[in-house]
């Protein structure tokens, strides 16, 4: 049984315990449709792979958003509520997927790759979040450790802690 929390999920830790999804709450009575925000995503995991393609993240305990000015929401969703709004967007990421950074804690510090993300697979049983991925920039590692990836904004709708 783990004791200790891995160094980069203290972040994702002190959003549960601090959380602010329920602040996210009061603004979507003011949120105009047309002007909806542009959220962050951020989910840190124990361990991943990549292989032909597929980026599989093992053991993601919640995903983090957040959203920039105006609004400035935060908070936490599930992986399963993540998966399901992001498959139900599947156009929206054929047309134009989203990058991101994935931060790989290393030795040395930390290696920091950029891809492109379309598909996502979530197998509970197993525990992993599986992206197809294309590599943009950097040298992406077939098996790591601790990781973070970091999903450049796309429109999850008002508040995706609501799904």
């Amino acid at each position: 049984m783990k004791t200790a929390l891995p160094v980069a999920l203290a972040p994702v830790a002190f959003a549960i315990a601090f959380g602010t999804g329920s602040a996210a709450a009061q603004y979507n009575s003011i949120i105009n449709e047309a002007e909806q925000p542009q959220f962050l995503f951020t989910m840190s995991a124990d361990s991943g792979s990549y292989a032909d393609g597929a980026l599989v993240l093992q053991d993601v305990p919640v995903v983090v958003y957040f959203s920039d000015r105006p609004y400035r929401m935060s908070g936490t969703i599930t992986p399963a509520a993540f998966a399901q709004e992001w498959n139900e967007q599947t156009d929206v990421f054929r047309s134009d997927p989203p990058n991101a950074t994935i931060s790989i804690l290393t030795e040395d510090g930390a290696s920091n790759v950029v891809v492109e993300l379309s598909a996502l697979t979530l197998d509970d049983d197993a525990g992993t979040m599986s992206f197809e991925t294309s590599v943009l920039m950097g040298d992406m590692p077939t098996s790591f450790g601790v990781a973070t990836l970091f999903i450049d904004s796309f429109n999850f709708g008002p508040n995706p802690g609501d799904g």
